[in-house]
C-alpha cells in the first residue's frame, strides 16, 4: 500500500511539470499544483511541505475566503531564459511569487494591493519576470486571495514575446470592445438629443456603465486615477442592471402593457442604484447583496416580456426575448465559471463579451430603426401639413381674389357715387352762382356790385375744387399747378373790367383736398384785396409763387397797391376769412408786409 501511494505521488510529480518548449513564444493550458488554505495563516515555509492536489493552469474555485496555493514546476527546454509568469486575471487582492534562491525564499508582491509603479514588471494583470537557466527544472509558489472570484489563467512568456504587440491580443479585444461600444453609446445619446426619449438615454447609460464594468474585469480601468478604489469602482456592476431595467421597461412598454409590473419593476431597478452607492460605502456584505438580486434580474425580465408577448404579440418583444435569451446564456457560463461551477476555458471566460456586443448591436439596430420610423413618420406628417397648408393657402387666394373683387366693386360703387356727389355739388354752385350773376346784373351800386362779386369768387373757387375732384382720377390730392392756376384764371374773369396783370410761378405737386380747399379760399381773397387796393392810375400787378421743399409748401403773394393799414383792418371780412383759413392749414404761419404795395407769405406742412 506504501508503494501504491508514493507512486501515485509520483505521478501527480510528474504530470504537474511543465514543459518550455525549443521556439516556444507562450506556453499555457499545462499542469499546476494546488493547495487551498482556508485558514489564510500558513506561510511559505510550510507550504512548501504540503502536498499539492494537480489541476489545471486554467483555474476556477468560485469565491473562497481563504488564500489559493498554486506550484509551478518548469523545465527550460527551449533557447530562453528569461520569462514572464503572468495571471491573467486582475482582480485579485494579493499575488505573491515565491522563488527559492540559495535556501532562502524570495518574495515578489503583485495584486491590486501593490500600486502598478511598484510592481517588478508594470502590467494590469498580475506578472512576474522569471529566470529558468537552460535545461534547468525551476519550481515557484503563488499565494493569491480575491474578495472577488478565485478564477484565472496562469501563462508563460518568452520576454521578447510577452512585449510585443500579439503578446497583449486580450487587450487589443478588450480596446476594439471599447471603441464599438462607446460609438454605440455615441449613437445613442446623438438619439436622445434629437427625439428626447428616455429610452434612448436609459441604453446609453447601460452601455456606458456596461464598458466601466468590462474595463474593470478586464483590468484596463487599472490604468486610470480610480486603480486604488478597485473594488470601490464595481459599484458600476449594479449601475448598468439598474440602466437595463429601466430601458427593458420602455422598450417592453410595462407601463402600458403590464401596469400592475411598472413600479416594481421600477423600484427593482432603484434598488440597484442604491447598490451602488452602498458598494462604496461598504464593499462587503453589499456586493454579495447586490449578487443575490441580479441572480434573479433576468428571470424577472424574461417573465415580464413573455406575459407582455401573451397579451400583444408585439414583434419587439419577441426580438427582446430572442436577443435576451442569447445575452443571458453567455453571461450564465461567465457568472457559472467565476462560481466554479463549471469549467475555466476560453469560450466560458469570453462569451459574455460576444453576447453583450451581439445584444448592445442588435438593440442599437431597433432603436435606430424606431429612430428612422419616426422621421419617416413626421416627415409623411410634414407633408401631409405642407398639403393641407397649400389647399387652404389655395382656399384663401380664393377667398381673398372674392373678398377683392368685392372690395373692388364696392369701390367703383364710391367712386361713382364720390363723382356724382362732386358733379351735383359743382353744378349747385354753379346754379348759385348763375342766380348772383343775375342779382349782380341788376344792381347798380357800385359798393353792392363789389360784394356780389366777392361772393361770386369764393363761391367760384370752392367751385373749382369739386370740378377737379369729380374730373380726377383719384380723389384724395389734385395738381397745385392746374388747380391754382384755373382759381386765378377764374378771378380774373369775374373782374373783366380791370386791367389785371397776374405773374405765376407754381410748381406742380400733389395737394391733398383739405389743404386745396383752404388754399383756394386765401388766394381768392388775396386777389380780391389786391384789385380793391389798387392804385388808381397803375395796373394791377400781382406777383404769385407757389413752391414746394421737403414736406413744407411755401405760398408768396405780392401786389403793386396801395397797401392798408393792418390794425384798422383786421375786422375786415377778407382778413378773418385769410386768418380762419391759415389756422387750418397744418403747421401753417403767415405773414403781411407792406414796402410796396402788400406782401403776404403763408408757409405749411404738407399731408401728401
Amino acid at each position: 500500500m506504501r508503494y501504491i501511494l508514493i507512486l501515485l505521488l509520483f505521478t501527480n510529480i510528474l504530470l504537474a511539470v511543465v514543459t518550455l518548449p525549443k521556439n516556444m513564444q507562450k506556453v499555457q493550458h499545462f499542469d499546476i499544483g494546488y493547495y487551498y488554505d482556508d485558514t489564510g495563516i500558513l506561510d511559505i515555509n510550510k507550504l512548501s511541505s504540503k502536498t499539492f492536489t494537480q489541476n489545471s493552469s486554467q483555474f476556477t474555485f468560485g469565491f473562497k475566503t481563504g488564500n489559493l496555493w498554486f506550484k509551478i514546476d518548469a523545465k527550460n527546454s527551449s533557447l530562453n531564459e528569461e520569462f514572464v509568469l503572468y495571471l491573467s486575471e486582475p482582480y485579485f487582492s494579493e499575488v505573491v511569487l515565491y522563488e527559492k534562491e540559495d535556501d532562502t525564499w524570495r518574495e515578489d508582491l503583485n495584486g491590486l494591493n501593490i500600486a502598478l509603479k511598484d510592481r517588478s514588471l508594470s502590467n494590469h494583470n498580475p506578472a512576474f519576470n522569471i529566470v529558468i537557466p537552460k535545461d534547468a527544472n525551476k519550481v515557484f509558489y503563488v499565494k493569491i486571495n480575491s474578495k472577488l472570484t478565485t478564477s484565472g489563467e496562469f501563462e508563460i512568456y518568452t520576454k521578447k514575446h510577452f512585449n510585443s504587440l500579439s503578446g497583449h491580443y486580450p487587450d487589443l479585444l478588450y480596446m476594439l470592445y471599447f471603441g464599438a461600444i462607446l460609438i454605440i453609446s455615441v449613437i445613442n445619446l446623438f438619439l436622445y438629443f434629437k427625439l428626447r426619449e428616455s429610452i434612448y438615454i436609459y441604453y446609453s447609460g447601460y452601455t456606458f456603465f456596461y464598458v466601466l464594468w468590462v474595463a474593470s474585469y478586464s483590468g484596463l480601468i487599472l490604468y486610470t486615477p480610480v486603480a486604488s478604489h478597485f473594488h470601490k469602482f464595481i459599484m458600476v456592476t449594479p449601475l448598468f442592471i439598474m440602466f437595463l431595467i429601466l430601458f427593458s421597461s420602455q422598450f417592453l412598454n410595462v407601463k402600458e402593457n403590464l401596469p400592475k409590473a411598472y413600479l416594481p419593476l421600477n423600484i427593482f431597478a432603484l434598488s440597484f442604484g442604491l447598490l451602488s452607492v452602498l458598494i462604496v460605502i461598504s464593499f462587503d456584505p453589499w456586493f454579495e447583496v447586490m449578487n443575490s438580486l441580479a441572480s434573479v434580474l433576468f428571470l424577472v425580465l424574461f417573465s415580464t416580456a413573455i406575459s407582455i408577448f401573451k397579451k400583444t404579440k408585439d414583434a419587439n418583444v419577441k426580438y427582446y426575448l430572442i436577443i435576451m435569451t442569447i445575452y443571458m446564456i453567455t453571461v450564465s457560463l461567465m457568472s457559472a465559471m467565476a462560481n466554479g461551477w463549471i469549467q475555466n476555458n476560453d469560450i466560458n471566460r469570453y462569451s459574455f463579451l460576444y453576447g453583450s456586443f451581439f445584444e448592445i448591436l442588435f438593440f442599437t439596430l431597433i432603436l435606430t430603426n424606431r429612430f428612422y420610423i419616426f422621421q419617416k413618420e413626421r416627415l409623411d406628417m410634414q407633408q401631409e401639413l405642407i398639403d393641407i397648408k397649400n389647399n387652404e393657402e389655395v382656399m384663401l387666394k380664393a377667398q381673398i381674389e372674392d373678398k377683392t373683387q368685392d372690395i373692388k366693386n364696392l369701390l367703383n360703387e364710391k367712386e361713382l357715387l364720390l363723382k356724382e356727389l362732386y358733379h351735383r355739388v359743382k353744378n349747385n354752385f354753379h346754379m348759385i352762382i348763375g342766380l348772383l350773376w343775375i342779382e349782380e346784373d341788376s344792381v347798380q351800386d357800385k359798393i353792392i356790385k363789389n360784394s356780389y362779386l366777392k361772393i361770386i369768387s369764393r363761391i367760384n373757387s370752392m367751385s373749382i375744387v369739386h370740378k377737379y375732384l369729380y374730373e380726377s382720377d383719384t380723389f384724395a390730392h389734385i395738381d397745385s399747378k392746374e388747380y391754382i392756376s384755373e382759381i386765378i384764371s377764374e378771378v380774373k374773369n369775374i373782374y373783366s373790367g380791370e386791367v389785371i396783370v397776374i405773374n405765376k410761378d407754381i410748381e406742380s405737386f400733389f395737394i391733398d383736398i383739405n389743404s386745396a380747399v383752404e388754399l383756394s379760399m386765401i388766394i381768392n381773397e388775396l386777389l380780391n384785396n389786391s384789385i380793391k387796393h389798387k392804385r388808381e392810375d397803375e395796373d394791377c400787378v400781382i406777383d404769385i409763387s407757389l413752391m414746394k421743399k421737403d414736406t413744407r409748401i411755401t405760398f408768396i403773394a405780392q401786389d403793386n397797391g396801395l397797401g392798408f393799414d393792418i390794425d384798422k383792418k383786421n375786422n375786415g371780412l377778407g382778413l378773418k376769412l385769410i386768418k380762419q383759413f391759415s389756422q387750418k392749414l397744418p403747421q401753417a404761419y403767415y405773414s403781411f408786409s407792406f414796402e410796396y404795395g402788400t406782401k403776404f407769405e403763408l408757409s405749411f406742412v404738407t399731408q401728401e
